[in-house]
């Protein structure tokens, strides 16, 4: 089967890059890529080779750039790796993996391997805590701990929130509705949002809902979990999730905060976590 793109042109694909390449290019950050079955990884690396190694992982519709304002912080603790995911807007292989399988734990896999890490810190961001959520309950003994940000797979999306969605393709206000849909009251600086644009009107994002998590799944993550999420996110029940996932993993800490689905300045409760649990 032929692979398809999930920029919706050539032209947009380097709109998309090119903007994105310029806010890296405006911090002192490692970049590098690594080779997977699964084509190229891009990664961004920050902190000392010799702290604990940790994996940042992005949400949909979106790339590295989503750590900038938290990698400084963390980096001073911890050797950062932040990966963008591939089938996402950022500079990894243009092709969508298989959801409804184990495609994107294996990709994960590989990328630690191609990193040398055994075994490291997860923090998973929406899609990325997703994606966090399926490594660890594959592969539980490289995660030292597992931090959720408003992680999808926990309990079902908000069926408005999937409606919303399947609109982008056949209407650009579609975008823009999503977009305040998922910043409820954050504010963000204007360069942002007008990326955020960028990237709904050229990419073609996930439209369905995730794989949930079976029961099963959740009981066998031993390892430290901390999940934060707003109270009023868009997407999901944040309540509900947290709940589910205290009674499948008694040692998780749960922080509901106000506000929606970003979450913003994740290292100030990240950070504390880590330092009393490691």
């Amino acid at each position: 089967m032929q692979k398809t793109s999930v920029f919706k042109s050539q032209e947009g694909r380097e709109k998309i890059r090119g903007y994105y390449d310029m806010i890296l290019n405006a911090f002192p950050l490692g970049k590098r890529y690594v080779e997977t079955t699964f084509g190229r990884t891009f990664i961004l690396e920050a902190g000392k080779s010799d702290r604990p190694p940790m994996v940042l992982l992005h949400g949909s519709c979106s790339n590295n750039a989503a750590w900038l304002g938290d990698l400084s912080a963390l980096s001073r603790e911890y050797h950062a790796f932040a990966v963008d995911i591939p089938g996402e807007p950022g500079n990894s292989e243009e092709y969508r993996l298989n959801l409804q399988s184990d495609e994107y734990s294996r990709w994960l896999a590989e990328v630690l391997d191609a990193l040398a890490l055994k075994k490291a810190i997860l923090v998973g961001n929406s899609l990325g805590g997703w994606l966090a959520l399926q490594f660890t309950a594959a592969h539980p003994e490289r995660v030292q701990a597992l931090i959720l940000l408003a992680a999808a797979g926990l309990v079902p999306p908000k069926q408005a929130f999937i409606e919303q969605t399947q609109k982008i393709p056949m209407d650009r206000s579609s975008a823009k509705a999503t977009k305040d849909t998922i910043l409820g009251d954050s504010v963000l600086p204007a360069e942002v949002l007008q990326f955020m644009m960028l990237v709904f009107e050229h990419f073609n994002p996930i439209i369905g809902a995730l794989p949930i998590l079976s029961d099963v799944q959740l009981a066998g993550l031993s390892m430290p979990v901390l999940f934060i999420a707003g109270i009023s996110d868009a997407t999901m029940d944040a309540t509900l999730a947290a709940k589910r996932l205290k009674a499948q993993v008694p040692q998780a800490e749960v922080i509901l905060l106000e506000g929606s689905h970003v979450i913003t300045t994740a290292a100030d409760k990240v950070l504390p976590f880590l330092a009393g649990i490691l």
